[in-house]
């Protein structure tokens, strides 16, 4: 995992870097220099404010979302796939680079967020299978806190139950 992470982040910005130089160069070559520098610094200046827009207006929505799933009680599996998608888009958005802000930008919008949230499903669900992660919806300790694995918490006590009320202690 840790290599593969060390490669993402040595090859991407490698690619971004070459792909702004020939975009760069392309313009450089059809109008000048200063203007080839302009335009490709604006574009990606454009694409960050655009990613910003968009992720928080995305973001909006699935919070509210999120919100009305919780307060029916349903499990909000699909609104927590989407809202970490949109994260990794918006944030895409805002690192410099066109490559970044392409994938960034599929991943905002909703019809192509849902080819990313199927994938990104279907890859949960063999993790779950597998027994490599585990899904809990609902409030109270997680699972194994209690006196014997996979109880919700600490169960009925042993022993003899005091009940006090304000009228009998003592007042001192």
């Amino acid at each position: 995992m840790f290599v593969r992470l060390l490669l993402l982040l040595t090859i991407v910005p490698v690619v971004e870097l070459f792909v702004l130089l020939k975009v760069h160069g392309a313009i450089a070559e059809r109008y000048d220099v200063q203007t080839g520098l302009l335009v490709t610094v604006g574009a990606i200046l454009f694409t960050g404010v655009l990613g910003a827009y968009l992720a928080r207006s995305q973001g909006l929505g699935v919070l509210r979302e999120l919100q009305r799933s919780m307060a029916e009680g349903k499990f909000p599996g699909r609104t927590l796939l989407d809202g970490a998608l949109v994260l990794v888009g918006g944030a895409l958005l805002l690192t410099p680079g066109f490559l970044t802000d392409l994938v960034g930008l599929s991943l905002l919008v909703p019809i192509t967020r849902a080819g990313y949230r199927r994938v990104l499903s279907a890859w949960l669900e063999r993790k779950v299978r597998r027994g490599e992660a585990f899904v809990r919806f609902g409030t109270g300790p997680a699972p194994g806190s209690g006196r014997h694995p996979g109880s919700w918490g600490p169960g009925p006590g042993r022993g003899q139950v005091i009940d006090v009320t304000p009228d009998d202690q003592d007042r001192s």
